[in-house]
C-alpha cells in the first residue's frame, strides 16, 4: 500500500515536473492571471453572453495564430496572413448575395484561395530556398495591393442571417465562434497524430539533419504553409462574420500579432519548440490584454504605449523556462 501511494506521489511529482518545463507553461500563467484582472475589472466577465462576445472577437487571432504557430514551428515565419484575411473579406463581400449556394461556393472558394496562397509561399521558401521573411513581406504587398484594386473603400455585402450566424449558437447551446475553434482543433488533433506533423518539428528544429534523414524538406515545407493556409482562411471567415464587409486593411494588424501570439506562447522563432496550444495561450494573452487596457480606461495616446510594455512583460517572462534549460547546459 505504501509502495502504491509512494508511485502515486513520484508520478504526481513528474507530471508537475513535465508541466513546469513544458514551453506553454509560463504562457498559461500568465493567460489565468490576465483572467483573473479581466474578472476583476468586468464583473460581469464569466456570463455566458459576455464569454461569447469575447469569443467572436478572439475567435480571428486564435485561428491565424494556430497558422502562424505552425508555420514557426517548421522554421519559417509568414507575414502574409494579415493581408490574405483582409483579401479574404474583400472576395465575400463583394460577390456574395443571398443565395445559400453562393455563400457556400464563397466561404468554400476563399479558404481555397488562402491554401493556394500558402502554398504558393510553401513553393518559393521550400523548392526556391527563398528566405520565409523577405517572401512573405513580398507576397503581402501583392495581396493588400489586389484586394485595394478589388475594393478600394470598405464595404460590400453580407447577408444579415449569415453574420448573424456568427452571433448565435450552434445545437442551440455552442456559440459559433468555438464551435469553429473546435472543429479546427479536430483538423489539428487529426494531423498531430501523422508523419507529416513530426517531420514539421524535424525541419524546424534541424533542416539540415531532416535532410540528411531522406525527408523531403521542400514538400513538407509547402505542405505547412498549405495547411496553415486553411487556418488563415477560417480566420478571414471569422473576421467577415465579425465586421459584416470587406476591407483592405481589416486584417493587417493580425501578421505581427499573430507573431507576438506565438512567441508568447512559448513557440521558438528558430523553429521545432513549442506547440499549438501555445499559439492559442498567446492570442488569448494578446486579447485579454486588450479588455485590460479597455476597462481600465486607459486613455488612447497611453494605450499602445500601455500594450507594448505589457507585451515585452509577457515576452520577457515566456524566455524564462529556454534560459533554465540553456543554464541547466
Amino acid at each position: 500500500m505504501k509502495s502504491l501511494v509512494k508511485f502515486k506521489v513520484v508520478s504526481f511529482k513528474k507530471l508537475i515536473s513535465k508541466f513546469y518545463n513544458n514551453p506553454t507553461f509560463t504562457g498559461f500563467i500568465v493567460l489565468i492571471i490576465l483572467i483573473i484582472v479581466n474578472a476583476v475589472l468586468q464583473p460581469r466577465f464569466f456570463r455566458s453572453d459576455i464569454i461569447k462576445s469575447n469569443f467572436m472577437s478572439f475567435t480571428p487571432l486564435i485561428l491565424v495564430s494556430i497558422a502562424q504557430g505552425i508555420i514557426i514551428i517548421s522554421g519559417s515565419i509568414d507575414l502574409s496572413v494579415g493581408a490574405v484575411m483582409s483579401f479574404y473579406t474583400v472576395i465575400e463581400a463583394s460577390f456574395m448575395n443571398d443565395s445559400i449556394v453562393n455563400i457556400v461556393f464563397l466561404v468554400l472558394l476563399g479558404i481555397i484561395i488562402s491554401m493556394a496562397i500558402g502554398g504558393f509561399n510553401g513553393a518559393l521558401i521550400g523548392a526556391l530556398r527563398l528566405p520565409s521573411f523577405i517572401t512573405t513581406y513580398a507576397t503581402s504587398g501583392i495581396i493588400l495591393g489586389s484586394a485595394i484594386i478589388i475594393m478600394p473603400i470598405p464595404g460590400g455585402y453580407v447577408p444579415k442571417f449569415f453574420y448573424r450566424l456568427y452571433r448565435g449558437d450552434i445545437f442551440r447551446f455552442i456559440p459559433t465562434p468555438i464551435f469553429i475553434l473546435i472543429i479546427s482543433l479536430i483538423v489539428w488533433g487529426i494531423v498531430s497524430r501523422t508523419i507529416f506533423y513530426r517531420y514539421i518539428y524535424a525541419i524546424g528544429g534541424n533542416e539540415t539533419g531532416a535532410f540528411a534523414s531522406n525527408i523531403k524538406v521542400s514538400i513538407v515545407r509547402f505542405l505547412t504553409h498549405l495547411f496553415s493556409g486553411f487556418f488563415v482562411g477560417m480566420a478571414g471567415l471569422c473576421l467577415l462574420l465579425l465586421t459584416a464587409a470587406g476591407e483592405y486593411r481589416a486584417g493587417i494588424a493580425y501578421s505581427l500579432n499573430s507573431i507576438a501570439a506565438v512567441v508568447i506562447g512559448g513557440i521558438s522563432l528558430t523553429g521545432g519548440i513549442g506547440n499549438i496550444w501555445g499559439a492559442i495561450f498567446g492570442a488569448l494573452i494578446l486579447s485579454l490584454l486588450n479588455n485590460i487596457i479597455f476597462f481600465a480606461q486607459v486613455p488612447s495616446f497611453y494605450q499602445e504605449f500601455a500594450r507594448g510594455m505589457i507585451v515585452i512583460m509577457s515576452l520577457s517572462l515566456a524566455t524564462l523556462s529556454r534560459l533554465k534549460e540553456l543554464r541547466s547546459i
